[in-house]
């Protein structure tokens, strides 16, 4: 398994506020005037077609999630559909099957949630390397502000008295002090974005659950079929009660007549 990317971790944190606001109107904009055109027989198709859309959100974003937990790129196009829902199927009874599906409410619950969600993970995302940065830059810091403002930074507070009374350290070196401290940060950092983004990715599994893992990896979805039709064709278990088939009968004709005592014709 490759290793989980901080950076693609930190661009799902950062892309999690926008894609939040996006479903967050759809969900209440769509549903509010669903809901209020539900007397008439438009309505239904469209709180089916936002139901469909929710969902489809909710499994793309799982599965670029679950893409990055494994280490492997986003699989691309749109993620296969079963049921009520798949794109060749027409009709009002077919669209309105969307209704039973628990995937559409699933789909639902993130779109209302993904904006709170999305803005405490953009927050998180900016906060932590900028925080490392800015005590990293702690030495640049107080010759800015000594210069313009003639205050002292690391000279107040009881952190810093309490340092400067314990060893016997000056502003200047708590200032580089805390430089280093800072330049520790800066290496944490990308070990504190992917733990962010298991966060995230937790909270993106838990709201799609068990039964959205095959249909946002589409993993095993596609290679069902093959292997199926593989074991088809070579007839495997065979079937003691089965016909022959042509060409076993053939063979058979053939191995009898290139047996050692087989006659001649």
């Amino acid at each position: 398994m490759k290793r989980q990317s901080a950076w693609e971790a930190w661009k799902l944190l950062v892309l999690s506020l926008s894609k939040g606001i996006g479903a967050f109107l759809l969900a209440v904009i769509g549903l509010a005037v669903g809901v209020a055109a539900s007397a008439v027989i438009i309505g239904l198709p469209l709180l089916a077609f936002v139901l469909i859309v929710c969902r489809r959100m909710l499994e793309s974003e799982h599965g670029m999630t679950s893409a990055w937990l494994g280490g492997r790129a986003p699989i691309g196009g749109q993620p296969p559909e079963d049921g009520g829902t798949s794109r060749g199927q027409r009709g009002l009874k077919r669209l309105l099957s969307v209704f039973a599906d628990s995937r559409s409410y699933r789909g639902v619950v993130y779109c209302l949630l993904q904006l709170p969600a999305g803005a405490v993970c953009f927050a998180l995302a900016l906060a932590v390397p900028l925080a490392a940065l800015a005590v990293l830059l702690s030495p640049a810091a107080r010759i800015i502000v000594m210069d313009r403002f003639g205050y002292e930074l690391f000279a107040d507070g009881w952190l810093f008295e309490s340092m400067s009374l314990a060893f016997g350290f000056t502003p200047y070196e708590l200032s580089w002090l805390a430089g280093g401290f800072g330049l520790l940060l800066v290496l944490l950092v990308p070990a504190a974005v992917r733990m962010l983004g298991r966060f995230y990715a937790a909270w993106i599994d838990g709201i799609a659950g068990t039964e959205a893992a095959t249909v946002s990896a589409g993993i095993p979805a596609v290679r069902e079929r093959p292997d199926k039709a593989h074991a088809e064709q070579a007839n495997l278990p065979e079937d003691p009660g089965a016909d022959p088939s042509p060409l076993k009968l053939e063979l058979e004709r053939l191995e009898h007549r290139l047996a050692p005592d087989a006659p001649r014709s």
